[in-house]
């Protein structure tokens, strides 16, 4: 009887993908930030404030991916920020909760503000400036 070599093959694409869809979420919350700051600028304040929320959420839904871990299905920001914090330990995460607890829990709130009514001009401001320093946190940990 002949042997016969059977090629063996890797599949790559899933790894791939994941790198992909991991870029992807970071690329779009720089996008999502960018417009919240032009529509801030033109005193579109509810949707500044949307889109500066749903930028955090993507940086940090991103980052949790590239760590390895499946981000809930959440729109708590406090909540991803303790996920990254559990998996890395890095105490900038806990120091940065912790002093812009408020400023968080406004960011948090505001989808419903924005989505179903007017969210004040100073909330938007809060939303979009704590949102920038999220995205800089996760910039500094993605080549961790």
């Amino acid at each position: 009887m002949k042997k016969t070599r059977q090629a063996i093959s890797f599949n790559i694409y899933p790894v791939y993908d994941y790198l992909c869809h991991t870029k992807s979420l970071i690329r779009g919350a720089k996008d999502y930030l960018r417009a919240s700051e032009l529509l801030f600028q033109q005193r579109f304040y509810e949707a500044s404030a949307l889109n500066s929320e749903v930028s955090a959420q993507l940086s940090l839904k991103g980052l949790l991916y590239k760590l390895g871990v499946e981000p809930p299905r959440t729109h708590r920001i406090r909540e991803l920020l303790s996920l990254v914090y559990t998996r890395l330990g890095d105490e900038r995460i806990r120091d940065f909760t912790r002093d812009n607890r408020e400023k968080l829990i406004i960011l948090e709130n505001i989808r419903g503000k924005s989505q179903y009514g007017l969210p004040p001009e100073d909330e938007a401001e809060i939303a979009l400036i704590i949102t920038r320093e999220i995205l800089k946190i996760v910039e500094s940990l993605w080549n961790l």
